[in-house]
Order: structure tokens, then sequence, then C-alpha cells
């Protein structure tokens, strides 16, 4: 057995419709066909055809043209006084129902303004509610018969505005940078959502609240202003539906009302306070519907509408970080002391609440300086591992992100307020060094009998320098955080200072030598462990190689590259 053809099965049903429609309209209206005989079928087919191509595509909206059809004749939109039905049938097909049922009410007020009326306004209105109530439920072509049969009202009832407005904010300050301090300053509320025939209801609105169990939650608030109402007990309608359920009010109650919002439950926290910055939360979304026929009179209806509603977190961060400059060199080797870290303090702050700040300082003082330290041990065991090299010693320090740095973030709504997404406002202001290195390698070398005194230093800083307010939703996040990471190359400078021997062989420096400290350090996104940004610093030797010269006595002169130091990773530390 084949498939049956559901194109052949909806073109069946529709002319059942039709053959329905002739039927009914034959007893409504017996005198049509004595007067057409034959040509009453054709009539009703024709008719409801043009009704299609009018965009009356529901069945029931069908029926009334039809029945107008009866009433006026056929095609009776294109006549010398009927602009008003040529007016209404311009609108747009998704407003069919309303366009059919505005033209039976204009019909039966014109009816009424006639004395030459064969037929009376009361029999059209009795007709129409006769073809409503038999074909009101169908659907459209093709899907005449719905699941859910579409409602099909009869009395106006309709929203004439509506205004939603942010009654009672979570959150009522932010952080600001205003002449390098930081203060606190006021969040002004968004204008409200006025919503009207001009101004349609945005698909999404934007809201900052705090997650459940955390007070004061933000507080919408709903006005409503009703053009007609079909029953004062089921009409207006609104719903709220999200994570906490089904909020419903009716009628009367929709005038005016508010309730909480609230963003979404927290997860587990990313890290420890300040540690993971300006992540990128994901809001709680909830469904807003307003419920009316969608009916009018007169004029464009409004109709039912709906909208999500996202809830983005409301708390704003701030966090400060300072660190002392680092102090001068010190001897670096396995009987030498503990290296001083740098002073670190910090402050963490979320709305205006201070907070916990050991696991940040511990980050850098412990992490960051203590993997300094080991860079430096790492670099004095390459350096003793130089064949030839004896004495070897190394002096030096080296910080990593030393400076000041201050940043603050919070959800904000756009240029919009309300109506659109919520963005991550991002204040920063960083005015610190990526790197401060001070490092002298010593030692002497010797080849083919010729001695000499090596020097080997890299002395240079490369500054991370930030001011960066990003009060709007592009460029993306990303893109504005790019200049938050410095990469840095540090040239090695290297002296040869030729030592007297036996062999009475020379050895100095032929030409300058190549390597160099390279990296990159500051504020990169979190490799693991969730969103936001951290922390890093990564620091590596680039080869250094050494052009020598040595004269010899006997051997002459010859050329020779001497390698330094070999191609190593010192650090790759991140803080979370």
């Amino acid at each position: 057995m084949h498939p049956p053809d559901t194109a052949a099965d909806g073109q069946a049903a529709w002319i059942r419709f039709v053959g329905e429609l002739t039927e009914l309209l034959a007893e409504i209206w017996p005198a049509m066909p004595r007067r057409l005989g034959d040509r009453y079928a054709a009539f009703v087919e024709l008719a409801a055809q043009q009704a299609e191509k009018r965009g009356l595509a529901r069945a029931g909206a069908v029926a009334r043209y039809v029945n107008l059809c009866i009433v006026w004749g056929p095609g009776f939109q294109d006549k010398p006084g009927f602009e008003w039905a040529a007016g209404l049938l311009a609108a747009p097909p998704e407003r069919g129902w309303n366009t059919a049922h505005q033209l039976v009410r204009r019909s039966v007020a014109e009816l009424g303004k006639r004395n030459d009326a064969r037929i009376a306004p009361a029999a059209l209105a009795a007709a129409d509610e006769q073809l409503v109530a038999r074909f009101g439920g169908l659907g459209s072509r093709g899907e005449l018969l719905p699941p859910t049969p579409v409602p099909a009202p009869l009395r106006a009832c309709d929203f004439e505005g509506l205004e939603l407005r942010l009654l009672e904010p979570a959150v009522a300050q932010r952080y600001v940078l205003q002449g390098g301090e930081w203060l606190r300053a006021d969040i002004p509320l968004p204008p409200p959502l006025r919503i009207d025939a001009a101004r349609p209801l945005p698909p999404l609105v934007a809201v900052l609240s705090r997650p459940p169990r955390q007070q004061p939650a933000a507080r919408l608030q709903l006005r409503a202003r009703a053009h007609a109402v079909c029953d004062g007990d089921l009409h207006p309608a609104v719903e709220y539906m999200g994570a906490h359920g089904l909020w419903r009010w009716q009628g009367h109650e929709t005038q005016a009302f508010s309730w909480p919002v609230q963003a979404a439950e927290p997860g587990p926290p990313l890290a420890p306070p300040g540690v993971a910055l300006a992540a990128e939360t994901s809001p709680d979304i909830a469904r807003l519907v307003l419920e009316t026929c969608g009916l009018r009179d007169e004029g464009d209806a409004l109709g039912a509408m709906n909208t999500l509603v996202w809830v983005w977190p409301s708390d704003q961060w701030w966090v400060e970080l300072q660190r002392a400059a680092p102090a001068a060199r010190t001897e670096i080797g396995a009987a030498a002391a503990e290296p001083a870290r740098l002073a670190t303090r910090c402050r963490v702050e979320c709305d205006g609440q201070a907070l916990d700040t050991a696991a940040l300082r511990a980050g850098f003082e412990q992490g960051l300086d203590g993997a300094c330290a080991q860079a430096l041990q790492k670099l004095l065991a390459a350096w003793t591992a130089l064949p030839g090299l004896s004495t070897p010693r190394l002096e030096g320090s080296l910080a990593l992100l030393s400076g000041r740095a201050a940043l603050s973030w919070g959800w904000s709504l756009g240029a919009g307020g309300m109506e659109g997404r919520a963005f991550l406002r991002l204040l920063a202001e960083m005015r610190m060094q990526a790197i401060q290195a001070d490092v002298q390698l010593e030692g002497e070398i010797a080849h083919a009998g010729a001695r000499a005194r090596l020097r080997l230093r890299c002395v240079a800083a490369a500054p991370l320098e930030l001011s960066l307010a990003r009060e709007a939703a592009e460029p993306p996040l990303l893109a504005a955080m790019v200049a938050a990471t410095v990469r840095f190359r540090l040239p090695f400078e290297a002296e040869v200072v030729p030592l007297a021997g036996d062999s009475g062989g020379v050895l100095q420096v032929a030409d300058v030598c190549s390597g160099a400290l390279v990296g990159e350090a500051g504020l990169r996104p979190r490799v693991m462990g969730g969103g936001g940004f951290e922390w890093f610093a990564a620091l590596r030797v680039e080869a250094v190689k050494l052009p020598l010269l040595l004269e010899d006595p006997l051997l002459g002169r010859h050329t020779l590259e001497q390698l330094l130091l070999p191609e190593a990773t010192l650090m790759d530390w991140a803080l979370r």
C-alpha cells in the first residue's frame, strides 16, 4: 500500500468545506440559490477563492467573506463606495481574522445607515454568528483540522497599550574610575518599555537581579490598558513561566501588578574571590505571555504577545592588585637564602562588600614569585652545564607582573535599556611591568688553552599598561581584552675579558651574541576551570649563542660559535 497523498487529502478536505459552506449559506439565504440557480455553487467557490487571494486564509474568515459577497455582491471591495473594505483587506495576511471581523462589523453599520437595504443588519449579524459557530475553529487550506482548534472570537478584546518597567533594582551601584580614583556610583534606572500599535513588544527583555535566596531581588511591574474586553474575569491575562513555575494574573489584576525576577542559581565557584576575572555567566530565561482575543472593531489589533525575559546576575565586582618593584640583584645558588617575595596587596569587593583575599595573595607571592625563584635556579643550572665553564655564578632579580592593576566588571543593560541583551561591562586600569629582569651570569671559559672571563647580562623590562572601558556590547569581550597580554623579548648582552695563560692564545668577542628571555604575561582566557580570565606568565630562554675569535701565536686566527644557553622553558604559571 502506498502512503496517503497528504496534499490531495488537504485539497479534498477544502472542497468538502466549500460544499458545506454552500449548503449552509443556502439555508441562511434561500433566495440566493433560487436567483442564481445552477450558478450558485460556482458563485460560492469563486468568492472563496477571492477570499484566499485577499489574505483571508482561515476557513472561518473565508466563510465570513463569502457571506458578505451575498450581502454586497461579488468583489464588493472593488466597487465605488466600498473603499473602506479595500482598505481593510490591505492588512497583512496574519491579521486575517481581525480583518474579517472588521469587515462584518462595518457592514452591519453600513446596512444600518441605508433605508433601502434589502438585508437587515440583525440578519447579517445572526448569519455571521452561525458561520463562526460552524467553521470558526477550522484552519486554512492544507491544515483544515488543526490538532488544537483555532479560537474564533466574536467580541472585540484587545490591549490598548502596556508599560513594563523595572520597579526595584537588585543592585543600585557599580564601580567607576574618576580622576584615577575608584568610586561607586548609582546605576540609573532604565526607561520603561511602552508597547502599543507603533511600538511592539521586543522579543527579549533584559533584567539584572540576584539568584534565589539572595535578597533583594529585582521587581518588574506591568501596567496594562485594555482597548476592549470580552470577559472581565478572563481577559486580559498575563503568564510568567520559568524556573519558579507558572504565575498568572487575569482580568482586573492585570491593570497594575509587579513580581520578583531572579537570576539563575549559581553553580560551584570557579575559583576563590578575585582569582577568576570577568566570567560571562548565563542568564535565567523566563517567558512572559500576554493574552487577549486580539480583535478590534476598528484599527489594527495588538493581539496576544509574548517575550523572553533574560535575567543576568546583578553583582558588580572590583579587584585591586599592587605588587612592589623588585629589590636589587641577589646571589642565586643552592646555598642562597630563600628569595624574597614581592610585597603583594590585594583587595576584592562585590557590591561594596570586602571578600577574603588570602588565596589571591598566596597565588602571587607563593605561586608566581616562587616560579620566578625556580626560573633563576633553572637558568643557573643551564649556565653551570656549559662545557669549559668554571666558577659559574649568577646574580639576579626577576619579577613578573609587578606594579598596580585594578579591574571592575558586572552585567549591564545595553543602549536599549531593558530591550535587548545585557553585556558584561568591564573597566580596567593597569600600570604594571609584565617582566622586570636584572640577570647577570659570570664564569671563566677556556678554549684551546685560551682563557677569558665571560659575563652574560639581561637588564630590561616590558611594560603592561592598559586603560580599558568596555561600556557597550561591542567589541566582543575577548577582542577588548587582547591588549591585556604582553609578549616580550629581552635580549642578552655578552662581555668577554681575555685572561693571561701559558699558551699565549687570546679569546675575545667576534660579534654580538644572539638570544633572549622571551615570553608572555598578563591576562588571558582561563585555560581550565570555567570562563573568565586568569593572570598568567610564561618565560623561556631563546638559545644564546656568542661568536668568539681565538688568536693563537702558533695556530693563527679562527672564529667559533659558542652556545652559552640552550633553548629552555623557565616558567609556565597561571593563577587558578
